[in-house]
């Protein structure tokens, strides 16, 4: 199956908004621009997605493998090892954005390819119906060697994420992304409190437990 390529940029209107989203000072912020320009070279032509049906568990379902590539891992890898933690932290922040706004691109991508648009998300493991054993078999689905998972079901590049939408023709129905700038109460993907979307921030998530999804979004 072919990949989709994505052209995400790292603008100073993101930049600006990861770094308040994310507490950064002022003073951070030539560094978060060097580390936001390295972060987009290292995902331009690897970023992009996998789509495909996925059986009928759900009306009109797309088996979806998302990813950033390779790059950002070799970068961040780079950073650590020369002991960089603010810059291996700054490229978290900056790449866990970029994937967030690539789900913003995939669900424009549908609209404009079918007609149709992305009602909901369905993330193996978080829901019963479609349970963390379904995602090996899911990802072979779509025929593509980049985005692979282990035993214990980690993907790799670990930027990665493996999701179900499920697709309407309804224009009432509408997903947005993950809880990005959606004002729909309604939302079956949106966090049910506004404290809970606080705290589901990346420097929160040392000590919990994750829903499958949360974690890949997040590369934990």
């Amino acid at each position: 199956m072919e990949k989709t390529e994505l052209n995400l940029k790292v603008t100073e209107d993101f930049l600006y908004s990861v770094m308040k989203k994310f507490h950064f000072g002022q003073e951070d912020r030539e560094l978060f621009r060097r580390i936001g320009a390295e972060v987009e070279a290292a995902v331009q032509k690897k970023a992009g997605f996998w789509c495909g049906d996925y059986g009928e568990k759900s009306q009109n379902p797309a088996v979806i493998a998302l990813t950033l590539g390779a790059g950002v891992d070799e970068l961040q890898e780079r950073y650590a090892k020369e002991g960089l933690l603010t810059e291996t932290y700054m490229a978290e922040t900056i790449a866990g954005e970029l994937l967030l706004a690539a789900y913003r691109s995939f669900n424009r991508w549908v609209e404009k390819k079918t007609g149709r648009h992305v009602a909901r998300y369905f993330f193996f493991g978080a829901q019963d119906t479609y349970p963390l054993g379904e995602l090996p078999a899911a990802l072979k689905m779509l025929g593509q060697q980049e985005v692979k998972c282990n035993r214990a079901c980690c993907l790799t590049p670990k930027k990665s994420v493996v999701f179900l939408a499920e697709l309407t023709e309804e224009e009432t129905v509408r997903c947005e992304g993950i809880c990005m700038g959606c004002g729909r109460g309604d939302c079956p993907n949106r966090c049910e409190e506004a404290d809970e979307r606080e705290r589901l921030r990346w420097p929160d998530l040392t000590d919990r437990a994750l829903p499958y999804g949360y974690a890949r979004i997040l590369g934990k």
